[in-house]
């Protein structure tokens, strides 16, 4: 099981913003630095900070909100 808070604070990071700028409501609509090269980084984090599990997970290239990238990845991942 990821939190939610790991997922926004990997994504925060990743998107080099401040902290709380990014929340549960978060997506690639509403945050400007939220582009398709940074959503690979957040992938690529992703994985990283998961042992390689978040790459087995195709649905996430399209995931492009907070809120559906905790669905994927509790929905798929081991623990």
């Amino acid at each position: 099981m990821i939190s939610e808070q790991r997922v926004i604070d990997i994504v925060t990071e990743v998107l080099e913003l401040e902290n709380g700028k990014i929340t549960s409501l978060s997506s690639s609509e509403n945050t400007e630095q939220w582009d398709s090269l940074n959503h690979l980084g957040i992938l690529i984090s992703l994985d990283k900070s998961l042992d390689g599990q978040a790459a087995k997970i195709p649905e996430l290239a399209t995931a492009t909100s907070i809120k559906e990238i905790v669905t994927l990845l509790n929905k798929n991942i081991d623990g």
